[in-house]
């Protein structure tokens, strides 16, 4: 009878232990974010002030990594690099309040600096979204990695960001509403500055599309895109600022200006050197 009980808690054990092993593998390949790399700058917090937030390193990483943010988009790795510097603290409404500036990039074009976050901070709890209850903290995140995400969706589909640039907008419209309004109006300016760029989100979609035909062998597809490409740029230029494309164009420029030289696009290397004036050797000398 031991034998068999012994027996019955090792077939225990071991569904136990597969079952964990697909839980982790499942949620490691399910992801949208890949690698994720906080950094902390508390240099002008006080020491006890330093204490209470000495666990937002991990938590930031665990937020982001954890969350189910797209059921469609599910095997992304995005990388994320974010920085928080913090800037002070200050009393609301009785709580201690935090500010800081955030920068957060997915390492290539997709960058945001923020200037104006404030939020609350309870040692020990877990940093969390809530689609329907706005949490300074959790909501911040959560509007840029809805940001983040959607530029990366709009290279896989035409306007695929769309449905994750409205859950920033839904984000946005809480805060504003919040007991904690600080930078949500800003936010709102730039999620339509980004959003009603279709110039830059045409060319990028182009471009990934353009560069999958070039790899493949199909230099006629690869053609038509770039040309498509190129138009959006040319909108960009003549109608929005410029500083998002460039970002664009420091991300992807070595191979972009290898396809279209190996394709001799001597008109399309010449319009980018006119655009992209700080790298504009770097295109000229393919056209040689």
């Amino acid at each position: 009878t031991s034998g068999l009980a012994w027996y019955r808690f090792y077939l225990l054990l071991s569904w136990m232990r597969l079952m964990l092993s697909i839980f982790l593998f499942s949620s490691s390949i399910f992801c949208q974010f890949g690698k994720i790399e906080v950094k902390i700058d508390d240099r002008l917090l006080r020491n006890s002030e330093k204490q209470k937030v000495s666990s937002i390193k991990s938590e930031v990483s665990r937020f982001f990594s954890k969350h189910t943010w797209n059921e469609e988009f599910q095997d992304l790795k995005i990388p994320l690099h974010i920085s928080i510097a913090f800037q002070g603290i200050a009393q609301k409404g009785g709580m201690e309040t935090f500010h800081a500036q955030v920068l957060i990039s997915d390492g290539m074009d997709l960058r945001y600096f923020d200037k104006s976050l404030q939020f609350y901070y309870n040692p020990g709890s877990s940093i969390y979204y809530d689609p329907v209850m706005f949490e300074p903290l959790g909501s911040f995140f959560a509007f840029y990695a809805y940001m983040i995400l959607a530029g990366h969706m709009d290279t896989y589909d035409f306007y695929g960001g769309n449905l994750s640039y409205d859950q920033s907008r839904e984000i946005v419209l809480r805060g504003i509403a919040s007991d904690y309004p600080k930078g949500w109006s800003p936010r709102m300016q730039l999620l339509k500055e980004v959003t009603q760029n279709k110039g830059l989100r045409e060319a990028r979609f182009a471009f990934y599309v353009g560069m999958d035909h070039f790899l493949q062998g199909k230099p006629d597809e690869a053609l038509e895109e770039f040309n498509l490409m190129m138009e959006g740029f040319q909108v960009v230029f003549r109608q929005f600022p410029t500083g998002r494309t460039l970002y664009f164009l420091d991300a992807h420029r070595s191979e972009l200006v290898k396809a279209l030289g190996l394709m001799g696009q001597k008109n399309m290397l010449t319009l980018l050197a006119d655009m992209d004036q700080a790298h504009k050797d770097i295109y000229l000398k393919a056209i040689k």
